[in-house]
């Protein structure tokens, strides 16, 4: 339950020190007619949403308190919202976010590989002072247009970081019907978690509604707390120039076996990783009932400025439902990854799990090269397929949403999530070489394995839907 506790002897004399202790804490999003980012408290004895307010300095933030919410008062609006139906006077355009960030970040990679040639330049041609002049006036130039793109990618990567989250969660008052609370979480399991927290300290702690607090005493405490909090902010929000750059790419996991059951049961692993502040679920594997259970599944999961891989490993039971078992948190660096796999043990409370990884920069992920089949499908010119074909859309894709448009409009994450990497193999090498045998596999496998084939088939297109010509006017 505990997600950071903080001992108040740091903060209060012993004569003074209350009972009140910090169960919880996260920055989240909340929407009142706008997304506003929020720093949500959940101590033992109440519930506070402060605003966040980061300074010039990377280590330094501080909270003003926006509302409360004794613990008895608390209630969790369990039906919730869609966030379609969550009223938003803007509502950001999250494709648009990611597609500028995108660009943007390639014109800085590309101004930041132009300096390192300008600058061995600059060092062999300093021989006159005419030379030395104008270089040095072309350094500030070009210094300054980097220091711009840069400036304008942490801009993009703040509206990110609103725009993201799509999971609501409303709180509110009880006893007051018209008043409550909505925010936006991106997992599931943070929902489950903060859900679960308040319902738990409801039910373990004596008391009623209603008790005097105070605004300037919550206050009082949250800050605090302040100097605490670091290692639980969100670590996206405190980076600073000196940490490693967030990881862009392709992570491959194959999730193997898992040891430490005492009996049989049924079990299934998700993973979870950040982009850009945010947890978001990008795979699951199968149930498995056995003791020692072996997937030995494969999935490839798209990173967007992340750095840490979330596991969990779930228990399904006819009496409790699906319940967790355990969760680790692994920092994905370029220290240990590469793009060979590296087997890695993760250690999930009294379980223990062992995962194969590797790293594809996104520099390998975007290279296009033609297939050497002088009739295959993928790695084929789009209007080469559609002329054998005799379409006007590829089979392959046409196929692909009708099937995601039959079951798979309602899922959850859809063209987000990973699929299994064997089910898309499969898929793809039916569709080259029987188109029948493919047009059966598609209604078995699971839908992100569709959604996996599709993208995968524009992915490795010899040139991009927007074509080499029209793509500078688009970008």
């Amino acid at each position: 339950l505990t997600h950071s506790m903080i001992h108040t002897d740091n903060i209060f004399p012993m004569g003074e020190r209350p009972q009140r202790h910090l169960v919880r804490n996260s920055f989240i999003v909340e929407v009142d007619g706008n997304r506003k980012l929020r720093h949500l408290f959940l101590f033992n004895d109440v519930l506070l949403c402060a605003k966040y307010k980061a300074t010039n300095r990377p280590d330094k933030f501080t909270f003003d308190l926006k509302w409360f919410i004794s613990l008895h008062d608390i209630l969790i609006l369990e039906g919730g919202i869609s966030l379609d139906q969550v009223k938003e006077t803007n509502p950001p355009n999250l494709v648009s976010l990611k597609s500028q960030a995108a660009t943007v970040r390639d014109q800085l990679r590309h101004l930041e590989g132009s300096s390192e040639g300008k600058g061995q330049t600059t060092n062999s041609s300093a021989t006159s002072s005419n030379t030395s002049s104008s270089s040095v006036g072309g350094g500030i130039l070009h210094t300054s247009r980097v220091e711009k793109y840069r400036k304008r990618l942490s801009d993009l990567e703040a509206q990110l970081i609103l725009a993201s989250p799509n999971l609501t969660w409303k709180v509110g008052r009880r006893g007051v019907s018209n008043l409550h609370y909505t925010f936006l979480l991106s997992s599931p399991y943070e929902k489950q978690q903060w859900t679960e927290a308040v319902n738990v300290l409801q039910n373990n702690s004596p008391g009623v509604g209603g008790s005097s607090l105070t605004a300037q005493e919550l206050q009082g405490w949250i800050t605090a707390y302040r100097s605490f909090l670091k290692t639980n902010m969100g670590n996206f929000l405190l980076r600073s120039g000196r940490d490693e750059p967030l990881l862009l790419g392709d992570l491959h996991i194959v999730a193997d076996a898992l040891q430490g059951l005492h009996a049989s049961a049924n079990v299934f692993l998700c993973f979870e990783v950040d982009s850009y502040g945010h947890f978001f679920r990008k795979a699951k594997t199968r149930q498995l009932e056995s003791q020692e259970p072996k997937w030995n599944q494969d999935f490839i999961i798209e990173l967007e400025g992340s750095q840490t891989l979330r596991v969990l490993c779930y228990e399904e039971t006819p009496t409790e439902g699906v319940r967790l078992r355990g969760k680790e948190e692994v920092d994905l660096s370029t220290s240990w990854l590469c793009d060979s796999l590296q087997e890695r043990t993760v250690a999930l409370q009294d379980l223990t799990l062992t995962l194969q990884l590797k790293y594809i920069a996104p520099e390998a992920t975007l290279r296009r090269v033609p297939t050497a089949k002088p009739h295959g499908l993928f790695g084929t010119p789009i209007a080469a397929v559609c002329r054998r074909e005799k379409r006007s859309v590829p089979f392959v894709v046409t196929r692909c949403v009708r099937e995601v448009e039959r079951r798979g409009v309602g899922e959850l994450g859809i063209y987000r999530v990973s699929g299994m990497s064997s089910d898309i193999t499969k898929l793809k090498k039916s569709f080259e070489s029987n188109p029948y045998e493919a047009e059966q596999l598609i209604k078995e496998v699971d839908i992100h394995s569709v959604t996996g084939l599709l993208k995968l088939f524009l992915r490795e297109l010899p040139e991009a839907l927007f074509t080499n010509e029209l793509y500078p006017r688009f970008f």
